[in-house]
């Protein structure tokens, strides 16, 4: 019969296989729909710009008959008054009510004629614009680059046509405003939904108008020729007419538009539709596709794990069996945990951790005392009376002793018993030896200056309260001196910061060799130090290894990297427990003014504080 975990590959197979047939299939489907919504939307927008491009081109040909009806009856009417053109500009400009006004230009490029009454233009010179020049060198329509109306200042385009008399000299220009807005209102009509757009540009792709379903208002961008790369890389590939989907550089919302330019005329209208608002439903039955894919992979899941429980609530049984053997064989047999089974305290059982830990082979443990476990014959007794007891009275007892191995080595291992029948018991070593010695270390450290190696300002305070303790009991005087190091600053900076501990370290072993076993020499910050003196008469006995620990500090000290000999000082203060008070605080304060006294008065000296009141000297 196969394994569980075999068959439980076989169904994690079969199932991945399944989720991923249905899951290709599932984005096979949606791909190909998303691609048909696509061309839709791509058709839908050719055809747009097709109808509006064959709407604009008409409209612009009504202005260029207009216009040159305009030019023809001027050269019949050669040397006529300007004003003699004002029945035909007003007759044209009834034909053209989409046009915002038709004027006429002199040679000189001033306005001459204007047929409406309520435009009044005939102050103005069109000779700096562009669409002027260029009517004077050419006989064809000309349009020009969207500017703005000088008269109403909004946005628009002209078409221009050149005035000549039948001899071809040059008399002006006629021209027609054709504004933003109309080309606005006429995109306005057209429903491209929410995020849909049309533009018309010209052929340098400055933007003539533009209307957005996102900002139907907006005159954003009239003018400027801001464009996508795609736009104009599509235009590079055909100028008339194609089709591409990126984001609108002037609002940033995607499209799928397209673009014609305009048969005969330097323009070009584009169209699109916000693929967001466009693939919305596409989206929404995409969602149903995966909703109905992950029910069918959920309901296939469910299935084969009704299937895989089935089989290995067969097979759990006799697997349980095997492990439990398996696991109890390991458990015994381990290399980390020593197990020992004992009667009337002799060794009936080691495992191969006991004998690697002991250092014995299992025939020379085995019907042996538990008496070569111990160091001690103290820990094999205090075992015997309070280990058993224990056992008797609960079952189980934990300890932690010293063991002793075959080679003489004494590591700490954690002890621990249990009762398995009224003779025998079974007893477990763990190896904590290495946790022993670091939380020594970590203890340590923890009251320790790491740099020297001295006493750091916690194990001070513990110190000097002992001391004082001490002193209440005995009658003996304390003293407390405060040592800060003259001259280091510069050796520091000179040097480095390396060599400056190297001058702390040479230092506090100096100061240790002077000062007594029962002594406490700190290092509190930088480069002070703290001396706790105890078991002295006076000040007199202080003072003595003060002096010594000047004259210690002054030898000069030779720095490893350079072998080049530096010299520091220290000023020191004293403050004795008889003279200055009796609690921590009032020492170590009289000591810190004492030694700043010191610096004051020259610095490498010692200076004892004042005595206080009587009253104050045993505060606490």
């Amino acid at each position: 019969m196969q394994s569980s975990p075999r068959i439980a590959g076989w169904i994690v197979a079969g199932n991945l296989l399944v989720a991923c047939v249905l899951i290709l299939a599932t984005l096979i489907n949606l791909q190909v729909s998303r691609d048909s919504e696509l061309a839709r939307a791509r058709e839908a927008a050719q055809n747009l710009v097709q109808a509006l491009s064959s709407e604009l081109a008409a409209e612009l040909r009504l202005v260029d008959n207009a216009l040159a009806t305009i030019a023809l009856r001027q050269a019949l009417s050669e040397g006529g008054a300007p004003q003699a053109l004002q029945p035909t500009l007003l007759e044209q400009r009834r034909l053209l009510p989409f046009v915002l006004a038709i004027r006429t230009a002199d040679a000189s490029g001033r306005v001459s004629v204007e047929p409406t009454a309520t435009e009044d233009a005939t102050s103005l010179s069109v000779a700096d614009r562009d669409y002027f020049r260029a009517a004077r060198a050419s006989d064809a329509l000309v349009l020009s680059e969207p500017l703005r109306s000088r008269v109403t200042g909004d946005w628009c385009i002209v078409a221009a046509r050149r005035l000549q008399t039948e001899s071809g000299q040059f008399r002006g220009v006629v021209y027609a405003v054709l504004s933003a807005q109309h080309f606005q209102g006429l995109f306005r009509r057209l429903s491209l939904g929410k995020d849909g757009a049309i533009a018309l540009r010209s052929d340098s792709l400055r933007l003539v108008a533009r209307h957005s379903g996102a900002e139907p208002d907006s005159a954003a961008g009239l003018g400027s020729d801001q464009t996508s790369p795609q736009l104009r890389n599509e235009l590079a590939r055909d100028r008339e007419s194609g089709w591409y989907i990126t984001p609108t550089a002037l609002d940033g919302i995607e499209r799928i538009s397209a673009y014609r330019r305009l048969p005969g005329y330097p323009l070009t209208v584009l169209a699109g539709f916000g693929t967001q608002h466009y693939l919305e439903p596409w989206r929404s039955a995409a969602l149903r596709h995966w909703a109905f894919t992950a029910a069918t992979l959920l309901l296939v899941a469910c299935g084969s794990c009704l299937l895989y429980a089935l089989h290995r609530r067969e097979h759990r049984t006799r697997v349980q069996i095997a492990r439990l053997a398996k696991e109890q064989s390991l458990l015994l047999e381990n290399d980390l945990i020593g197990m020992l089974r004992v009667r009337q305290r002799r060794i009936l059982w080691a495992n191969r951790a006991a004998c690697h830990m002991l250092g014995y082979p299992a025939q020379q443990l085995i019907g042996a005392s538990t008496r070569v476990l111990y160091a001690e014959d103290s820990c094999f007794e205090m075992v015997g009376e309070q280990g058993y007891a224990a056992l008797r009275s609960v079952g189980r007892f934990r300890t932690q002793v010293r063991i002793r191995t075959s080679d003489g080595r004494t590591p700490w291992v954690d002890l621990s018993g249990a009762m398995l029948s009224e003779s025998e018991s079974i007893w477990m070593l763990v190896d904590i030896d290495n946790l022993k010695h670091s939380e020594e270390d970590a203890q340590h450290l923890a009251l320790h200056d790491p740099l020297t190696g001295l006493a750091n300002r916690r194990l001070l305070q513990v110190q000097l309260h002992q001391a004082l303790m001490q002193a209440k009991r005995s009658g003996q005087d304390v003293a407390v001196a405060y040592l800060d190091l003259d001259g280091f600053k510069p050796v520091n900076d000179r040097f480095g910061h390396e060599a400056g501990d190297a001058v702390l370290r040479t230092v506090a072993s100096r100061l240790a060799n002077e000062v007594r076993a029962n002594d406490t020499l700190a290092r509190i910050g930088g480069d002070e130090f703290v001396l706790v003196l105890v078991d002295i008469e006076g000040e007199r006995d202080a003072l003595v290894v003060l002096q010594r620990c000047l004259e210690a500090v002054h030898r000069p000290i030779p720095l490893g990297g350079t072998g080049e000999p530096v010299a520091v000082g220290c000023s020191i203060g004293l403050a004795l427990r008889s003279r200055h008070g009796g609690t921590e605080q009032a020492l170590q304060q009289a000591a810190d003014d004492a030694m700043y006294a010191a610096k004051r008065a020259g610095r490498g000296r010692v200076a004892c504080a004042p005595t206080v009141a009587l009253a104050a000297l045993f505060e606490g």
